[in-house]
């Protein structure tokens, strides 16, 4: 048994005493890759064999989202093939840094909105007014979407 095994099961034991009902040990793989597109700007994924074996991909930089399931590693590398074409000529945008910014701020918002709602007693109205500000976010992306030229 190696620390890695050990470790795991410590941290299992503690977590079915609080309650876990249902853990399942995947002895998976689990990668992280970087593309170096210039001197300045690096993209990083990551992705995991699940016990099903289907491949769960995340896009880890320059801002984290999953990007979904696959079932098997040619659409992986396909997937990725075409987000680094996306991101090559996306950086041909006089826009792109300002992109990059917007996206961050709006990555941060789900941490964010977490903190205030479990951290703090906040007033149903403010989350109200929360939420009708997230929804005019959402139609000022879709207003843009429709009068942009897609690429």
């Amino acid at each position: 048994m190696n620390v890695n095994s050990a470790q795991g099961d410590a941290i299992e034991t503690l977590l079915r005493q609080m309650g876990a009902y249902d853990i399942v040990k995947v002895r998976g793989l689990l990668y992280f890759m970087k593309f170096k597109l210039n001197d300045k700007f690096e993209i990083s994924y990551s992705y995991n064999i699940n016990a099903k074996k289907q491949y769960f991909l995340q896009r880890i930089k320059p801002y984290p989202i999953p990007q979904g399931v696959f079932s098997d590693e040619y659409e992986v590398v396909s997937f990725i093939t075409k987000d680094l074409k996306k991101f090559n000529n996306a950086m041909n945008s006089s826009n792109f840094s300002l992109f990059l910014d917007v996206t961050k701020k709006v990555n941060s918002i789900t941490s964010k909105m977490e903190d205030l709602f479990l951290n703090y007693n906040v007033d149903k109205n403010e989350f109200l007014r929360l939420n009708k500000e997230l929804d005019d976010i959402v139609n000022e992306i879709n207003f843009s979407k429709d009068k942009s030229k897609r690429l």
